[in-house]
């Protein structure tokens, strides 16, 4: 069978066109992100959509389909015409709907009036300009009783403080009610105007009595739902699935279908589950076909989902056909996909290879684009996956709709999913206009249910799409729709405003290439995408990275004499600084290059040292390639060239950085290669000779860097390793007779500076050993950059979606073994979502992988860095039990040596019980997965007393919040102390420049790493003042007399 085209990553080689698309569902890399438009992707894709343009229309009558174009004019639904997201009441409206509808019941009233007063209150909204008298009773209805609610609610002034609930009086608080059934009843009209039912025996009525008004109608069901967190979701969504299939079998509907979602089926629908995934969704997917087949048979459509989930879906279908041989099964094709066109031609080999089942597609546009763009962004991906402009999408629309019906002997009932005229325009001319030889070979048209009912009036054959679930998945659904797809609603606005000219816009007439309008557009690589490559026997086969640098072995302070001495002799030259700085960058961007070159190798190396999976080795590779370009980027523009000082008339005044003097680098065990890389390149960089002292644990990865850098044209002698070695016998040492090459480097008096990231403790006793140098050695002043630990804090209210904080949740605390600085360690959780989001908590860590063996794919958790790590760690949860927390969750298995299973507890597990006297179980950051959780009652006021006992622990390195209360971001933004706040996403992964990553307090001391100032803290700065006017009289001066 035909393999699909891949897009490569930043980190190319052997695994790059793996990692973009099967590394994104589990961990997607937050570096990479691209920061300038690629000329040569540009070209390319226009090349690509080139050849698609002259396929459709060479398989078109243009002049048929300018006819029909100018004829057939499908209307938009008025409602959405006139609250369309391209206006502040719609944005408003949307967002209130769906946060509305998704809040818990046993959040009580205080949220829903919470949101209604933040999101109606928060802005110069004017719901009565959308009321006239040539409008419709439901947009007016639905005006009026806006309008009428924003009256009520005072006005909230852009950059002030939000509504103080403390404040409001009796006559306020009554009206909370009234807000609620006002904007309730306004929601409403508009949910069953875009939902089928409710349930699928409500849908099918309706749908049924729809079909029997209209013979040319009939319908495909959607069960909607968000993806699966937990096993627990996939057998409910399944069961619902089931017990549909037979419902709507049962009903009597002609050719009746239904949409199912793979990601509903699995909570690990992911690459790295493939062994696991394919053969489960494969046996859940065909227990949903019927045996018999006939003229209307029900038909079950596997719908289309992120890009990087399309081969794994293909398979699932592919094992499917092979293993049950379904009379007939659907699949949803996407055309703003660029692989379009080869998917189409992989399913009719399928089709040709399986005769037995006949494969039915429906062509859409897609619903993902902004999702897509974003992510190929974070992967720094050298392309995009998706079509970077409308027009584009049109075309490769219809060059695979001109494919469907060319083939629709092979592929039967092709569909075409479409509100535009003149896409119905042009496939209608690619049969000559002749509308029954369109219904003759079986195709037909589809729409949403609520949109494009003319349609229905227009003599095709049409299939309504109908959605299906409890009212809070159903205003969901829709909201999402509507503002996922902004830009297309804000286009059909404007046709329904009379901009009927572009309705019959032509995508397929010769014209000039457009430019790519999207931001950061991927640089593509010169070679072409070769096709995918087998990675998981390619990476068994690639041995580690062995370095070949030899580190310094500290036996005592004599075997340090040499370094030191040598150190001791270095003299900052001002007139080479510039060379050297220039020169330095240079090598640190040809040691990135090196890096990409041997990425799979290094990455190798990480897992074998550090205990990590490939997800956590390949996110670190990728994140010293950023350290170092940045790096060398920020030495030549802020480091390289004196800065001219202003200064009086007739003299000059430049400032000129040099180097501070010898710099040692003290690295962490948790990101050896990156963090280690970042410490050392930058003092590097600024012309410093660089020791690094390593973790135990991981000398390995620090003598790597090394090689690296020296390969790279660093100067001999510039930089050395200097790991603990056996004492001499008698000696003692630090570590049961190993030496403590730390504590020699930093009390031997010969730094400039230290680098240090590691625990706060560590980083108090490095202070004061410097100190002690400059009084009892005389030593210079020395610099302490030091980044430590935290207490991190996730905020979560009941406003915020429960699967978004579940996955935010798992991915702070869990992810890389909770071995990171910015990992979660404290939630805190409004009670009235606690329930829900702890069982989705609870569902979610049972899906996870928790192994030893970190090499196996699937494995989402591995080990902690050693045994004595672990045994912290299960002491640590020794003494929350005894001090009365209670265990909410875990992961699934035992404890073994270094493998410590993540866990969460509840410090204040009694109800009504003080959340502040539960953070006393917690002083200190313990490095590993462990969640502490405390309930606030879901007022502000608590909240915020939480968040002030949370400061005085103090830390302040990492926090954030999930919500949709303008009021509650704005407190916790504004109250909880750290260095990095993120909101509505997790607290890990911090990307260099884009967010540079630092805390103050006890978490840390110096500028952020990765933020344009954080050179500075490596150089010292020489001020050069001439009098120019010194050689005889003020030149510059009496030229500008003269």
């Amino acid at each position: 069978m035909r393999r699909l085209p891949r897009y490569r990553t930043v980190v190319r080689r052997e695994f790059t066109t793996w990692i973009r698309d099967t590394l994104a569902p589990i961990a997607p890399a937050r570096s990479g992100v691209p920061i300038t438009t690629g000329a040569a992707a540009a070209a390319l894709e226009a090349a690509e959509n080139e050849r698609l343009r002259v396929r459709a229309a060479a398989r078109r009558d243009s002049a048929i389909a300018e006819k029909l174009g100018e004829e057939k004019h499908l209307t938009l639904d008025p409602l959405i015409s006139e609250y369309s997201v391209d206006s502040p009441e719609g944005v408003a409206l949307m967002q209130l709907a769906e946060a509305l509808i998704r809040t818990p019941k046993e959040a009580g009233r205080y949220m829903p009036a919470r949101l209604i007063r933040d999101m109606l209150g928060a802005g110069n909204l004017d719901f009565l300009s959308h009321f006239g008298g040539d409008k419709s009773l439901l947009i007016n209805a639905s005006s009026v009783a806006l309008s009428t609610v924003r009256g009520i609610l005072p006005k909230h002034v852009p950059g002030g403080d939000f509504f103080d609930e403390s404040t409001r009086g009796l006559a306020g608080k009554g009206s909370d009610a009234v807000l609620e059934v006002g904007v309730t009843r306004a929601l409403g009209l508009m949910a069953r105007k875009f939902t089928m039912g409710a349930n699928i025996e409500a849908a099918a009525r309706r749908a049924m009595r729809a079909e029997t008004y209209n013979p040319q109608r009939s319908h495909s069901f959607d069960m909607l739902g968000e993806g699966a967190r937990t096993y627990e979701d996939s057998a409910r969504y399944l069961a619902s699935y089931a017990h549909a299939a037979e419902a709507i079998q049962a009903a009597g509907f002609r050719s009746p279908q239904m949409s199912v979602k793979l990601s509903s089926l699995s909570p690990r629908f992911d690459e790295l589950s493939r062994r696991e995934c394919v053969p489960d969704l494969s046996s859940k997917l065909g227990s949903l076909f019927p045996i018999a087949d006939g003229p209307n048979a029900f038909t079950v459509f596997v719908d289309a989902e992120e890009q990087n989930r399309l081969e794994l879906t293909l398979s699932v279908v592919e094992n499917v056909i092979r293993e049950r041989a379904p009379p007939r099964i659907g699949v949803v094709v996407q055309a703003y996909g660029r692989r379009a066109m080869e998917t189409l031609e992989y399913l009719r080999e399928l089709a040709v290879r399986y005769p037995e089942t006949k494969i039915s597609v429906r062509l859409v546009k897609g619903a993902y684009w902004d999702a897509e763009i974003k992510q190929a962004q974070l992967l720094g991906a050298d392309s995009y996956p998706v079509w970077t402009e409308k027009r584009q999408t049109d075309v490769s629309y219809l060059a695979c709709a001109s494919f469907l019906l060319e083939n629709s002997d092979t592929l039967p009932m092709p569909a075409f999913a479409t509100h535009n005229a003149r896409t119905v325009a042009d496939i209608l001319s690619m049969v000559d206009g002749d509308m029954d030889e369109f219904t003759r070979r079986g195709c037909e048209f589809q729409r949403l249910h609520g949109m494009g009912e003319s349609f229905d009036y227009c003599g095709l054959p049409v299939r309504v799409y109908s959605p299906v679930g409890a009212p809070n998945d159903l205003l969901a659904y829709l909201v999402r729709r509507l503002l996922e797809n902004g830009a297309n609603s804000s286009f059909l606005k404007r046709l329904a405003q009379g901009r009927d000219d572009l309705m019959n816009v032509d995508v397929l007439c010769e014209r000039e290439p457009e430019v790519s309008t999207v931001i950061g557009t991927p640089v593509v690589v010169a070679e072409e995408s070769s096709g995918h490559p087998n990675f998981p026997a390619a990476f068994a086969a690639q041995k580690a990275y062995g370095p070949a640098f030899k580190p310094l072995v500290c036996t005592g302070e004599d075997s340090l004499a040499e370094l030191t001495a040598r150190l001791g002799t270095f003299r900052p030259n001002t007139a080479k600084a510039s060379d050297t700085i220039r020169s330095r960058a240079t090598v640190l961007r040809k040691a990135a290059d090196i890096v990409e070159r041997d990425s799979v190798a290094m990455s190798k190396m990480i897992m074998e040292e550090a205990g990590k999976t490939l997800v956590d080795a390949v996110n670190e590779v990728r994140e010293l390639v950023d350290f170092l370009r940045f790096y060398a980027n920020q030495a030549e523009t802020h480091l390289a060239d004196p800065k001219r000082l202003r200064t009086v008339t007739g003299e000059s005044c430049l400032l000129q950085a040099q180097p501070r003097g010898p710099w040692l680098c003290v690295g962490p065990f948790n990101f050896p290669f990156a963090i280690v890389g970042g410490l050392a390149s930058s003092a590097f960089v600024a012309g410093n000779p660089v020791v690094i002292k390593p973790h135990p644990s991981t000398p390995r990865c620090a003598a790597a860097l090394v090689d690296v850098l020296l390969e790279a044209g660093a100067p001999e002698g510039s930089l050395e390793v200097v790991v603990d070695g056996p004492l001499p016998e008698g000696s003692r040492g630090a570590r049961e007779g190993q030496s403590d090459a730390g504590a020699a480097l930093v009390s031997s008096g010969e730094f400039a500076g230290v680098s240090f990231v590691g625990s706060t403790r560590t980083a108090a006793k490095i202070n004061h050993a410097l100190a002690l140098n400059s009084v009892e050695k005389r030593a210079p002043l020395a610099r302490l950059v030091a980044e430590t630990g935290g207490l991190n804090v996730l905020v979560a209210d009941s406003s915020a979606l429960p699967e978004q904080v579940c996955d935010a949740v798992l991915a702070s605390f869990a992810q890389s073994a909770g071995q990171r600085c910015s990992s979660a360690r404290i939630l805190v959780v409004d009670n009235g979502c606690k329930n829900e989001l702890t069982r989705m908590i609870q569902g979610g860590l049972s899906a996870m992988r928790v192994s030893k063996n970190n090499f196996d794919l699937s494995t989402d958790v591995g080990p902690l860095i050693s045994e004595v790590a672990a045994d912290k760690a299960r002491a640590h949860c020794d003494a929350l039990e005894s001090g009365g927390a209670k265990m909410l969750a875990r992961t699934i298995g035992e404890d073994d040596g270094a493998l410590f299973h993540p866990r969460v507890y509840d410090l204040n597990p009694q109800p009504g019980s003080d959340p502040v006297a539960g953070l006393n179980l917690l002083e200190d950051e313990v490095f590993a997965p462990v969640l502490h959780v405390v309930t606030y009652d879901g007022s502000q006021a608590e909240l915020e007393r939480v968040i002030e006992a949370v400061n005085r622990k103090g830390y302040a390195l990492t926090g954030g919040v999930m919500t949709r209360c303008e009021s509650t971001k704005a407190l916790v933004t504004n109250k909880l102390d750290c260095g990095n706040f993120y909101i509505n996403r997790d607290v890990v992964g911090a990307v260099v420049e884009s967010q540079p990553f630092g805390g103050h307090g006890l978490s840390g001391n110096g500028v952020k790493a990765g933020s344009e100032g954080y050179l500075e803290q490596f150089v010292a700065h020489k001020v050069i003042c001439e009098d120019t006017t010194a050689a005889g009289g003020n030149v510059e001066l009496m030229r500008t007399t003269t």
